[in-house]
């Protein structure tokens, strides 16, 4: 998943959370575009909004330009019938 891109139409195939120490790694493959593309967000301390991700029509992430590494570094945004936003530390392919 590149910072900056927004995917659209987006269909989620899998989606995996895992805790970790204080916070969680998030694991999610898509569909965009005849693309699968598969995410892990590292450092997610909120969960109250990781089930939007399941409703997603559009995803993107941004990188943050507030660098306090206690809010996260990192924001994916999710858009259906509203936009939400989940805030992490990293962002890596899922097999690294």
């Amino acid at each position: 998943m590149e910072i900056g891109k927004t995917y659209i139409n987006v269909v989620i195939n899998e989606f995996k959370v895992r805790r970790t120490d204080d916070s969680f790694t998030v694991f999610f493959e898509f569909n965009s575009a005849d693309e699968v593309i598969g995410v892990k967000l590292i450092g997610v301390r909120e969960t109250d909004n990781l089930c939007e991700i399941l409703n997603a029509d559009r995803l993107w992430i941004e990188k943050n330009e507030n660098t306090q590494a206690e809010y996260g570094l990192f924001t994916l945004g999710i858009s259906h019938e509203y936009f939400t936003e989940i805030v992490f530390d990293e962002v890596k392919k899922p097999d690294s």
